[in-house]
Parts: C-alpha cells; sequence; structure tokens
C-alpha cells in the first residue's frame, strides 16, 4: 500500500498536479515515479501491485493501483526534510481517479477488515491473505462503474 496525503505532499509527479495526471491516465498513458516506501526496505517485486491510499482531507480511500517496476528500493533524500533520507521503490500508476470516484475508507473497513485503513499513515505496508482478493475485486468494479479504465490504443 502506498500513501499520499495532500495536506503534506503536493503532487508533481512527471511535473504535473493530480488532476493533470488522472487526465493523462484517462487519456491511455501511465506515470513512472519514485515513492516513498516508509521503512520497507526489502520484499517488493517487479510486477507487484500497489493501491495508493489517500489520507487526510475526505474523500480519503483508494484513488490508484499499479505496479512497481524492478523491485529495488533505495535510499535517497526524504521528499519531506533534506537533512533526512527516506526509501523509495520506483512505481507505474495505471489507474488514478477523481477522489470522489475512489474506494472510501467507510467501505474499505466493513468490506476489507484485515488491514489498517485509520491506521496506516506510511508507505510500504502490505495488504494480506484475503484481504488481496478482496481489494481487487473491489477496485476492478469501481473502475468499471467509473469508466476510468485506460483507453488502450
Amino acid at each position: 500500500m502506498l500513501t499520499w496525503n495532500p495536506d503534506s505532499y503536493d503532487w508533481e509527479e512527471e511535473g504535473g498536479n493530480y488532476e493533470g495526471g488522472v487526465a493523462r491516465i484517462a487519456s491511455g498513458a501511465t506515470i513512472k515515479a519514485m515513492w516513498s516506501m516508509g521503512a520497507r526496505r526489502y520484499g517488493v517485486e517487479p510486477g507487484d501491485r500497489f493501491y495508493l491510499l489517500r489520507q487526510g482531507v475526505e474523500p480519503r480511500g483508494i484513488v490508484g493501483s499499479g505496479y512497481f517496476t524492478d523491485g529495488q528500493i533505495d535510499e535517497d533524500v526524504h521528499w519531506d526534510d533534506p537533512d533526512k533520507t527516506a526509501w523509495y521503490a520506483e512505481v507505474v500508476f495505471e489507474f488514478l481517479v477523481d477522489p470522489a470516484d475512489g474506494l472510501p475508507t467507510s467501505q474499505l473497513l466493513d468490506e476489507v477488515p484485515g488491514f489498517g485503513w485509520n491506521t496506516t499513515y506510511a508507505s510500504g505496508n502490505e495488504v494480506r491473505g484475503e484481504a488481496v482478493d478482496q481489494l481487487e475485486h473491489m477496485w476492478k468494479e469501481a473502475m468499471t462503474r467509473t469508466k476510468h479504465h485506460r483507453r488502450r490504443g
């Protein structure tokens, strides 16, 4: 699980803002980014799926997904404090939606109770067991319902 709090981090992936990212993906593009992994330093494989959990202000919940490119987690300058370091992995966003069209935290708490939706503050936590299948199913339904699937060329 990757996390994003718009109160703490301005979306600047590939030089744009979040709304621009939603539009780029809706047009068929993907977005490559280096994303903080919290304290996690290993255990990611190329192609592993991630979900983006929007935190902070409402609407909170899952607003994106994609995959890890190479499984490497590398140390670099911290995204918020140049005097510190953080751990990053390269990811590709395949889906980004308007936060109002995502999977709300309230629904995730009800339907995927095996994960700390209100207590996960840093990226890098793993969704495990049956929760993985349930989350994947819910996300696919949400993307179909809101027509936020990528257009294929």
